[in-house]
């Protein structure tokens, strides 16, 4: 199988049609039924190969510069057009066979077969059962996996490699990587949406990687590892893989963990995680050592965070999700040194770019280590912004995200006080009541921003601004207070300390450095 020949790529149509693609034929009959989304039953799968798309048509459809980026954006080119282009990449996408294959291991490999579930990031390690500790994802539920299933598995593998014991490396980017995407805004942009428009959006002219190093390495197993022996980083004898020892294009390639599917004499069957008739694949081998990624590797798609020693490390998902409270740092990259990613900075400097109407698609799973606690996503609103109003825009919005997050945690507060008598041990996690305040906010906070723009543009006052916002917080929190405060059972109910509780929240929330954030004069407190 060849994954230029043979159609593998679940997508939606506009019409609602389901069907499998090459990758491309991504601008299939895009006048008149386009395709629109990615279309597998899991939210990490259409996550990776959003990202292999991107890397896919980075690798082999760079536009020249940014005219012909703006031209291919407007006026996409026809598959046929995209067929010729990858063909003299053909050996790059061979998925079996006796030579290379896609993503998998240069060589065959011995080791005991596993099976083919072992691919999925939230399925059990060896340990977990072995301890007969599955009790939410529960062992054998996929004993074998179609074969479009199957690739989607191991490309997300590849892209979020978690560790996983000894030899067995993590991704690029570390385990589960924060992703930032741009994508069309159908509410404000006048060309309609579509799923190459997304993929175009995060693809950048061939000069944008030149202060990249690794631009030496012409040879094809330089971007597409797997077309050679691989790199292993064993203790003896292994080696480490830095910027300047391969083309800056593996970054959307890379390849961490040694693994070969076990594809000889398949046969068809229902997959069982997409219920659809297809070739059945059970298992696959595995070996450690793989590909060891290490130095100062920047991949496009991922925000960046500032070590005290100047270092970049890539941001990761965290318990209680994305949204607001993240939008400095993933769209604007601050505060603290950070940058956002480098697919949403050159967005902001191109003009061609800037015309479009997007918004910013964030994702990753959040990693214990080995161990994937949860998968979150989000979309939000994007600012371009001139750079005369940066500072002022990014302070402003610094303390508006500060006084949230101090008046959440007077809420959480008020509400362990109202429910749980004094110097009583609570256990139990409490985060849910942030996280609710957060959602909570939420849309008023994008609806600021929008105003914030507007009043910076027109050099127009902003204390309207910081008082409605004081007040969305304020409301909220005393909102779900009330709505929390006597939800445990009547009979641990007591009035006198529930109406304590409050008062000290509203008492806590008129803080003065909440008020400093937002740059309020001290108030008189709303009875």
């Amino acid at each position: 199988m060849n994954l230029l020949d043979d159609p593998w790529l679940p997508v939606r149509r506009e019409s609602g049609q389901q069907t499998l693609i090459t990758p491309w034929q991504i601008t299939d009959d895009i006048a008149n039924d386009p395709i629109v989304a990615l279309n597998t039953p899991r939210a990490d799968f259409n996550g990776s190969l959003i990202q292999f798309l991107i890397g896919f048509t980075q690798t082999l459809y760079a536009p020249k510069d940014e005219t012909k980026w703006g031209a291919w954006y407007e006026t996409p080119p026809t598959p046929e057009q995209l067929r010729a282009l990858a063909e003299p990449h053909r050996n790059a996408f061979n998925l079996d066979g006796d030579g290379p294959r896609f993503l998998q291991d240069f060589e065959p490999l011995d080791e005991k077969a596993k099976s083919i579930s072992s691919l999925l990031i939230d399925a059990p390690g060896e340990s977990t059962l072995q301890e007969n500790r599955d009790l939410f994802t529960k062992r054998g539920q996929y004993a074998h996996l179609g074969l479009p299933a199957a690739i989607a598995a191991l490309i997300t593998l590849q892209t979020n490699a978690p560790s996983g014991g000894a030899g067995h490396r993590t991704s690029l980017r570390g385990g589960g990587p924060l992703t930032t995407l741009l994508i069309p805004d159908p509410l404000r942009d006048p060309l309609p949406a579509n799923l190459w428009r997304l993929i175009w959006l995060n693809v950048f002219n061939e000069m944008a990687f030149a202060d990249h190093s690794g631009w030496h390495h012409q040879q094809p197993a330089a971007i597409f590892p797997w077309l050679a022996p691989t790199r292993t980083s064993q203790a003896k004898g292994g080696v480490e893989t830095t910027p300047v020892d391969a083309h800056p294009y593996q970054m959307y390639w890379g390849m961490p963990r040694r693994i070969r599917l076990e594809l000889e004499g398949l046969t068809a069957g229902d997959c069982l995680l997409t219920r659809e008739t297809a070739p059945l694949v059970d298992s696959y081998r595995t070996r450690n050592y793989g590909i060891n990624y290490s130095g100062p590797w920047r991949h496009p798609l991922s925000p960046y965070s500032r070590t005290k020693d100047g270092d970049y490390l890539p941001r990761h998902a965290q318990p209680g999700g994305i949204g607001y409270r993240h939008w400095l740092e993933l769209v604007l990259g601050q505060p603290e040194g950070g940058e956002s990613a480098l697919v949403i900075t050159n967005s902001s400097q191109s003009y061609a770019r800037r015309r479009r109407k997007t918004r910013l698609w964030a994702f990753g799973y959040d990693m214990d280590n080995m161990k994937a606690r949860s998968w979150y996503e989000s979309v939000m609103p994007i600012s371009h912004l001139d750079d005369t109003l940066r500072e002022s825009f990014v302070e402003v919005v610094q303390g508006m995200t500060v006084a949230a997050s101090e008046i959440a945690s007077n809420l959480r507060g008020a509400l362990k006080r109202a429910w749980f008598k004094p110097k009583a041990k609570v256990r139990g996690d409490l985060s849910f009541i942030v996280d609710a305040f957060w959602h909570q906010t939420e849309a008023d906070f994008y609806r600021q921003l929008e105003e914030l723009h507007r009043l910076l543009s027109a050099d127009q006052a902003l204390q309207s601004l910081r008082e409605s916002w004081f007040r969305t917080l304020c409301d909220s929190s005393l909102a779900l207070f009330d709505q929390w405060a006597t939800s445990g059972s009547l009979e641990d109910d007591e009035p006198k300390r529930i109406a304590l509780a409050r008062h000290d929240l509203q008492k806590f929330n008129y803080k003065k450095s909440i008020l400093d954030a937002l740059r309020l004069h001290k108030k008189k407190r709303a009875a």
